[in-house]
């Protein structure tokens, strides 16, 4: 119950709110003044003053001015016999408070509260509130306007209008104009003397704000607040954003997924916006790991440990110094690309080794790898990198890291995406990285290399030996040559199907030491050293530029792992080497005499192999280590090229050491 509400102790619920014409009125308006008259002031009592109605402007007359003790009947005014007078005790009463408001001399406003709302492109709403302070104003003039409304004409100048109905709606205020609520429309207020009327002015019924003089200045803070809001919650998009991204939307995209896309521009565009206020990014480690398991060969009849090997480094930050958003590179147009001095980054890291998931051992690296002075950033939401776009990434071979804000969890905000961006690793990965290759190779090698591999090794030679001499040499040799041949010749047609390539599709991939071509090779060079002839699987061998392609484009007068016609071509190339390639010039020399590969040259090609002979045996002959073959895979190469045996078994060319 407020101060404007009368406490009728012991009324029972019909008593408790008369119908007004039954409240005896005890306030009028001065006929000639204006002024509010109380029927016991002076004025009244001494009938210097014409008495009207506030309301309906009767005249009226005073019934026992001045006799406050009077109860039963009270003093009163009386309309004339037959007036009807339902409101008019509620405005008496009204005029009354008002112009004691003005005799009290001030007002306390509430603070003026205003809800502003901005949609984002999620349709999510992003409610703010702005407020104006509560203030005391001191009243100048005050005045009845009409029945329920009253107009204050403050010290400063503003004009303030009370509905003093407490009905008027918050936000029904006049355009422009400030105007408050306060509810007096109790009837009893009608007979409260002047000094029960400003006992109550000090402390006022809930007066709310229908408007504000700085309802429109709130109004644009408010919707400036709930725009940054959407703006720091990633969820704004204006007119230019959309026309873009319709610009470059094709026509059969679905509503669902381009409002995913949506989202997912808009976060790439602010990653990009970060690193280049930034010019910084946390960076998860690197890691690569091989493993060797049993062989299936005697799984369950033999030692069965599994081998594991993992290369790590420690987290990086990047720092940047060039940032580009959505630039195509190759097949591929990546989030954002950045670029940095690689130089200063270093890749120093651990192995560490298992065995059966027990720790081994721990070796530091001794030197640095080098860094790439590009990484691409993938930014992803709801669908991560698939297998297409990770192949096409590997092709570029560019460190790509992807930051998975899908994994997350929860909203984002500006900030929050910010400190995630430049320095947490939460939700980032290296999905490729150049090292990885690099790392891989050295970690493939120390596993063949360890104890565990090799007793797999020597037990799987032991139980496949029987096998393997039950065929004679010759049908692994030529199994062997075949192998490689078919190995090599299918890189070549896929290296021109890569080049020939168009579209989105996938590229072709080269075959690998996991295919099954390469596994004829392997099996054919392990039943080679059961026969007694070592080193077929030897790298130096088997490169695409190695030993036994070079021979048998030579051998066959075509290109063998290359992508030429002829067997000249090829000892061009051979021909055409640098210092370094010359140890083993003195085979391909052999090779040329054992299958008169001179017969197929033009005069130009006999004068140019003719003067690279000679350098070679001038070099031999002169003991240059640089052009002198190790006996390595002599028994071997004589075995797979019986034409060359003679010219190998007389050892021209060969180390003196190991002859």
């Amino acid at each position: 119950m407020t101060a404007w509400q009368i406490d009728r102790l012991g009324a029972s619920p019909e008593q408790a709110g008369p119908d007004a014409s039954e409240v005896p009125l005890k306030w009028a308006h001065d006929a000639r003044t204006g002024e509010p008259r109380y029927i016991h002031d002076d004025e009244v009592v001494e009938h210097r003053c014409t008495c009207v109605c506030p309301a309906c402007q009767l005249n009226l007359t005073p019934v026992m001015p001045g006799q406050p003790m009077r109860v039963r009947p009270t003093a009163h005014f009386r309309h004339p016999p037959g007036a009807q007078k339902d409101a008019c005790t509620i405005v008496a009463a009204r005029l009354a408070a008002t112009h004691l408001l003005h005799e009290q001399g001030f007002i306390d406003l509430p603070r003026r509260t205003m809800s502003r709302t901005a949609t984002g492109f999620s349709g999510r709403g992003y409610e703010v509130w702005v407020e104006a302070p509560a203030e005391r104003g001191m009243i100048g003039s005050a005045r009845l306007l009409d029945h329920a409304t009253a107009e204050l004409t403050l010290d400063d100048g503003r004009t303030l209008l009370i509905d003093l109905t407490g009905r008027r709606d918050a936000a029904d205020g006049p355009d422009g104009r400030a105007m408050v609520t306060i509810s007096l429309s109790d009837p009893d207020l009608a007979m409260l003397s002047p000094e029960d009327i400003r006992a109550r002015l000090r402390i006022l019924p809930d007066i709310r704000w229908c408007s504000h003089w700085q309802d429109r200045t709130l109004a644009a803070r408010g919707d400036e607040e709930a725009a940054r809001a959407a703006h720091d919650a990633l969820d704004d998009w204006d007119a230019t954003d959309e026309a873009d991204f319709r610009f470059r939307l094709t026509s059969d995209i679905d509503d669902a997924t381009a409002q995913r896309w949506r989202r997912e521009t808009l976060l790439h565009r602010e990653v990009k916006a970060i690193l280049e206020r930034a010019r910084r990014i946390a960076t998860p480690g690197l890691e690569v790991s091989a493993r060797r398991e049993p062989p299936d060969e005697f799984l369950g009849e033999w030692e069965t440990d599994t081998l594991r090997m993992t290369w790590f480094s420690p987290p990086k930050k990047l720092e940047l110094t060039d940032v580009q958003l959505e630039q195509r590179r190759g097949r591929i147009v990546p989030d954002v690309i950045a670029t940095l001095d690689g130089s200063k980054i270093s890749t120093v890291g651990i192995t560490d080794t298992w065995v059966n998931d027990d720790f081994e051992e721990e070796i530091e690296d001794t030197f640095s790898s080098p860094w790439p002075s590009t990484v691409l950033v993938e930014v992803t939401v709801t669908h991560g990198i698939d297998d297409e776009k990770l192949q096409r990434i590997r092709q570029l071979n560019i460190a790509t890291l992807e930051i998975d804000l899908g994994k997350l969890g929860g909203r984002l905000n500006r900030e929050a995406l910010s400190d995630l961006v430049v320095n947490q690793t939460l939700g980032k990965r290296w999905v490729h990285h150049p090292i990885f290759s690099i790392k891989r190779q050295r970690l493939d090698a120390a596993l063949d290399a360890h104890p565990v591999t090799l007793r797999y090794r020597e037990r799987l030679f032991e139980l496949m030996c029987p096998r393997w001499l039950a065929l004679p040499v010759s049908d692994w040799t030529v199994s062997y040559l075949e192998a490689v041949t078919t190995f090599h010749d299918a890189n070549v047609r896929i290296r021109n199907a890569r080049r020939r390539h168009h579209g989105d599709g996938p590229q072709p991939t080269l075959l690998g030491v996991h295919s099954d071509e390469w596994a004829q090779i392997m099996e054919a060079a392990s039943a080679l050293s059961a026969h007694g002839l070592p080193g077929a699987d030897d790298p130096v061998l088997l490169d695409e530029s190695g030993l036994i392609a070079r021979l048998l484009s030579i051998q066959h007068n075509k290109g063998v792992g290359y992508d030429v016609r002829t067997g000249y071509q090829v000892l061009n190339a051979i021909m055409q080497s640098g210092k370094h390639n010359k140890r083993w010039d003195s085979l391909y020399a052999i090779a040329v005499k054992a299958y008169e590969l001179e017969t197929h040259f033009t005069g130009e090609q006999a004068s140019k192999y003719k003067a690279w002979r000679q350098t070679l045996i001038d070099r031999i002959d002169a003991g240059d280590e640089a052009y002198l073959r190790p006996a390595t895979f002599d028994a071997l190469l004589s075995a797979l090229f019986p034409k060359m045996a003679e010219g190998i078994g007389r050892g021209y060319g060969r180390l003196t050491e190991q002859t």
